[in-house]
């Protein structure tokens, strides 16, 4: 895996995050919608947000558990 694109989507009200391989090739990680994102509040949002990507990442996740 080479890194993750996070894509607020206007049209469907979604903030979707893809997992982007070596190649280039995203691939759907997660997503959440606009509504769920603003119930939760920017902190919130902010820091599920940040897991989910250092959790995804083999190399983030290294630095911060092992």
């Amino acid at each position: 895996m080479l890194g993750h694109l996070i894509q607020p989507e206007e049209e469907t009200q979604l903030i979707t995050i893809y997992r982007v391989d070596s190649g280039g090739m995203p691939t759907l990680y997660t997503s959440l919608s606009f509504d769920e994102a603003r119930k939760m509040g920017f902190e919130k949002f902010g820091k599920l947000l940040g897991e989910n990507l250092i959790l995804d990442s083999p190399k983030l996740r290294d630095l911060f558990f092992s």
